[in-house]
C-alpha cells in the first residue's frame, strides 16, 4: 500500500458511510446489524467485497491509530440516529452496542480482518464508546437501573434526566441529524414525564380528600427518586404559594413590574438580590449566602451600572447568576455554595432559586429557553464530573436533578399542573 494517499483514505470511509447511509434505508434494523456484525465484528466475507476492501485498507493505513475510532463512531451514529428518528426502531442501539462490546468467537488469521478486530476492541475502551452506552441506556429498560438505585453509578441515572440529553449525548456525534435524534427522545420522555406525574399527583390529590374512587384504581408509581413527602412539598412549592400569597410565577412578574420602575442597571442588580434573598431562610442567609450574592451581583459589569436597564442586561445577569450557582466542581468556592444550600436549605428550596431566575427572563421564549438550557448544561458538567460516584455518596445532586425536573415539567411542560398547589 505504498501508494495508499491520506486522499484515498478519506475515499474509503466515504464509501463505508455511503454504504451504511443506503443499508439502513433499505433494511431492517435486525437485517442491518447483521450487516454491521459481518462487516466490523468478523470482518472476513461480506456481501460487497468493495466495502470490505476499504475498510480493511483503513485498518491497515497509516491513519488507523488515531482516526479509527472517528470512522467507526461515525459509522455507528449514521445507524443510530436513523433508528432513533424511527420510534420503534431505538432499541436497535442496545443491540449495536452489545455487538461492539462482543468479540468474534471464530478466529481469523487474515491480517487486515486481524488489526480490524483489534481496532474495534480498542474502540470498546473509548469516550466515544462510553457516549454510544450511554445512547443504550437511554432506551433500553435492561440497562436502566430498577428498584434501589443507591449503589448505582450516578451516571446510570442519565436516562431519568431528558434535559440533560443534548450535553450529554452529542459530545462525539458528528451526524447530521444527532441533534434532531436526541431532542425527538428528549421530548418524548419529557412527555411521559409529564404524563406520569399528573397521573400520580391526580391520585395524591383523591387519596388526601379520601375519594372513594382511588381504591379502585391501579396505583399509580411514583414517578421521581424522592420520597412521596419530597414530592409532595416540591409540587406544593413549584405549583403553590411560596412567598405569603404568591407563586412563583407571581414573584417573577412583580419582579418585572418593579424593575421597569428603575432608571439603571445597578437599582436592577439590588431588585434581584432582594428577589432571589426573600426565598432564603434570613438565618441561612446571613450567615454566607446573602454576602456571596452581593458580591456576585457588585462584581458583574459594574461599568453599566449607571446605563438604563434592558431585557438583554437581565438575560446576561441571570445567565452569570445561574453559571455561578451552578458552578463546575472545579470552581470550588462557586460549587461549595450550592453543595452547601443543598445540604442546609435542601434541594427543594435550591432548585426553587434557580426557577426564579429563569422565571424572569420568560416575557421573550427565546431568552427562557436559553435560561433553561444553561441550567441543563451546568447541571450535566456536574453530571459528568460525580458520574463515577455511588448516588448514595451524591444523594444532594440526585434531589436536585430529580427537582429541577419536577419543577420544569410544572412551568415549562405541556401538561396542565395549575391545580396542584392544593395537594395536603
Amino acid at each position: 500500500m505504498s501508494d495508499y494517499s491520506y486522499q484515498h483514505f478519506r475515499q474509503d470511509s466515504d464509501r463505508l458511510y455511503r454504504h451504511l447511509l443506503n443499508l439502513r434505508k433499505l433494511e431492517s434494523p435486525v437485517v442491518t446489524l447483521d450487516y454491521f456484525r459481518r462487516l466490523f465484528i468478523e470482518g472476513v466475507e461480506y456481501s460487497e467485497p468493495a466495502v470490505l476492501s476499504s475498510l480493511h485498507r483503513i485498518a491497515t493505513s497509516p491513519w488507523a491509530e488515531q482516526e479509527f475510532a472517528s470512522i467507526l463512531n461515525r459509522c455507528c451514529y449514521i445507524l443510530i440516529n436513523y433508528w432513533w428518528l424511527q420510534s420503534d426502531s431505538r432499541q436497535a442501539t442496545v443491540d449495536l452496542v452489545r455487538l461492539l462490546n462482543h468479540a468474534s468467537p471464530i478466529p481469523v488469521s487474515f491480517p487486515p480482518a486481524k488489526r480490524l478486530r483489534g481496532l474495534v476492541k480498542e474502540f470498546t475502551f473509548t469516550e466515544q464508546f462510553s457516549e454510544l452506552q450511554d445512547r443504550a441506556r437511554t432506551v433500553d429498560k435492561d440497562l436502566y437501573p430498577q428498584g434501589d438505585t443507591k449503589r448505582q453509578p450516578v451516571k446510570d441515572l442519565l436516562p431519568r434526566y431528558p434535559f440533560l440529553f443534548p450535553y450529554c449525548l452529542l459530545n462525539w456525534d458528528s451526524s447530521e441529524t444527532g441533534d434532531l435524534a436526541v431532542r425527538h427522545l428528549q421530548t418524548k420522555k419529557e412527555r411521559q414525564f409529564e404524563q406520569d406525574l399528573l397521573k400520580y399527583t391526580t391520585q395524591l390529590l383523591r387519596r388526601s380528600h379520601g375519594s372513594s374512587r382511588t381504591a379502585s384504581l391501579t396505583a399509580v408509581k411514583n414517578p421521581t427518586l424522592l420520597s412521596d413527602d419530597e414530592l409532595k412539598t416540591a409540587i406544593k412549592q413549584f405549583a403553590g404559594k411560596i412567598e405569603g400569597s404568591q407563586t412563583y410565577r407571581d414573584s417573577a412578574k412583580q419582579f418585572l413590574i418593579r424593575t421597569r420602575q428603575v432608571t439603571s442597571y445597578r437599582a436592577v442588580k439590588q431588585q434581584i438580590y432582594e428577589y432571589l434573598t426573600a426565598s432564603i431562610k434570613p438565618e441561612y442567609g446571613k450567615h454566607r449566602f446573602n454576602r456571596w450574592l452581593a458580591e456576585q451581583l457588585d462584581n458583574l459589569l459594574p461599568h453599566h451600572d449607571h446605563l438604563e436597564p434592558n431585557g438583554a442586561l437581565l438575560v446576561q445577569t441571570c445567565g452569570h447568576l445561574l453559571e455561578s450557582l451552578i458552578a463546575s466542581p472545579k470552581r470550588t468556592n462557586n460549587h461549595f455554595i450550592f453543595v452547601d444550600m443543598a445540604g442546609n436549605l435542601g434541594a427543594t428550596a435550591t432548585v426553587g432559586l434557580l426557577l426564579k431566575l429563569v422565571l424572569i427572563c420568560r416575557d421573550v421564549k427565546s431568552h427562557a429557553e436559553a435560561m433553561k438550557a444553561h441550567v441543563a448544561k451546568r447541571f450535566s458538567i456536574m453530571l459528568k464530573y460525580y458520574g463515577s460516584s455511588l448516588r448514595s455518596e451524591t444523594e444532594w445532586l440526585v434531589k436536585c436533578l430529580e427537582n429541577w425536573l419536577l419543577a420544569s415539567s410544572i412551568h415549562f411542560g405541556q401538561a396542565d399542573f395549575s391545580w396542584i398547589g392544593i395537594l395536603e
